[in-house]
């Protein structure tokens, strides 16, 4: 399954916050952007279950991110 995470951070931290998340083995790819979002991420997991794991997992670990908006991809 892939996911795209929009996140929301705190001024100045989305760029730790995109190296966090590089981190990550099921984040294939995060970046920096300008907008409404300051980062996004391309995650690739095995079921819905574990997506949501995954996605407490970054919250907790980057005590930058206010928000985060989660879009699954539809095959």
């Amino acid at each position: 399954m892939i996911a795209f995470i929009l996140i929301t951070t705190k001024n100045g931290k989305e760029k730790e916050t995109a190296k966090t998340l590089r981190k990550i083995p099921e984040v294939k790819e995060a970046y920096i952007l300008y907008g409404d979002y300051d980062v996004i991420a391309k995650v690739e997991v095995e079921n819905l279950q574990r997506l949501n794991e995954l996605r407490n997992e970054i919250l907790k670990e980057n005590k930058g991110i206010l928000y985060t908006e989660t879009l699954i991809c539809a095959r």
